[in-house]
């Protein structure tokens, strides 16, 4: 397989960041590391289902199939893949490796993959039908020969996407996903775009769903500005960032609850406050739930000191420091130890966000 975009025979990848509902539990304190914490894919998707604006005619039905098929594999994370990929051009070709197709195969492995989707008889790559279910099959393939080799860092789906990108050696030669650019990123925009663009909650809509979208909007587009951030919108901040309009990581946070609440929850400024006021619902690593808040203590003087918002799928929205923009990363990815607090649900002290 290839590893440019219109260049190499991609299929589907799973890993949800998702929009669910948050379950009202209260979890005794514990504190994470990321490292002991990754997940091994086998999501709970349950409630979640694509949506299939923005997806073409001709890929909602065949998604939605092979997406209960195959349940490691969830629609949008599909539908985030062939957007990647192919942008859902039936006719995408790539001259130098041979790709081609909206999934993206090169001859060799639609030799061994292709599959015959819409009962045609006959197997082709610009068969959208067919390319799906192609995709489908050899993607599950590539989640369970990545979940027999324990020892590589990473989650199931994110270790099968990077071994469609960069292939399966590159991935167990580093062990994880390869120091490769294009990879990473890669993988990083099929999660998000699964979330952000391809997701639908189905039950008890709840108002996480609703925070996360309002922090999503900020991502890749907003800049950290250290100081800034009102409750409703970015603002200028203070030094070194008195010309920077954006937010700081606790302003996006309380931003986002507030926004996405419909100015019903107001978390306190910073983020030694924003953790007191929720303390008294430490989630453990086990049972992280999106909307939840991760806290990080990097001066290890007993203070928070910066605050990222869960999105699902070991995913995080943050505003990270001055010159950077707002992004969407893996709690693997930022490292360190972190505690996570719960603003919905369970029992709460008087001091605590009303909801």
């Amino acid at each position: 397989m290839n590893a440019g975009r219109l260049g190499f025979a991609a299929l589907l990848l799973p890993l949800g960041m998702i929009v669910v509902v948050l379950m009202t539990l209260m979890i005794g304190a514990q504190e994470n590391s990321t490292t002991a914490t990754a997940s091994r894919g086998g999501l709970d998707w349950s409630g979640i289902s694509l949506t299939c604006s923005g997806v073409p005619a001709w890929a909602c039905g065949p998604l939605q199939a092979a997406a209960a098929k195959y349940p490691k594999l969830p629609a949008p994370i599909l539908a985030a893949q062939l957007e990647v990929e192919s942008e859902w051009r039936l006719d995408a070709h790539n001259d130098d490796s041979g790709a081609d197709g909206p999934a993206q195969f090169i001859p060799t492995t639609w030799t061994e993959w292709g599959r015959d989707g819409d009962g045609d008889g006959r197997a082709d790559t610009r068969n959208g039908a067919d390319a799906i279910a192609s995709q489908t099959a050899y993607m599950d393939y590539l989640v369970s020969f990545v979940e027999k080799r324990p020892g590589l860092n990473g989650d199931a789906i994110s270790l099968a996407l990077a071994s469609y990108n960069a292939g399966p050696g590159r991935v167990l030669d580093s062990g994880g996903i390869p120091p490769i650019a294009e990879t990473q990123d890669y993988v990083r925009e099929i999660r998000q775009l699964a979330v952000t663009k391809y997701a639908q909650v189905l039950r008890g809509s709840g108002e996480a769903k609703d925070v996360i979208a309002a922090a999503a909007t900020h991502v890749n587009k907003t800049m950290y500005s250290w100081g800034g951030g009102g409750l409703e919108k970015p603002t200028l901040g203070a030094p070194p960032d008195t010309h920077v309009v954006g937010f700081d990581c606790s302003s996006l946070v309380r931003y986002a609850f507030y926004v996405g609440t419909s100015r019903q929850i107001e978390l306190p400024r910073v983020a030694d406050d924003q953790y007191n006021s929720t303390r008294a619902q430490t989630v453990r690593a086990d049972q992280l739930q999106p909307g939840d808040l991760l806290f990080w203590d990097w001066n290890e003087d007993g203070e928070k000191d910066h605050v990222a918002l869960y999105i699902g799928d070991q995913q995080m929205i943050e505003a990270p420091q001055s010159g950077q923009l707002i992004r969407q990363i893996s709690l693997q990815a930022k490292g360190g130890r972190w505690v996570a607090t719960r603003v919905f649900g369970g029992p709460r002290d008087p001091k605590q966000p009303k909801v």
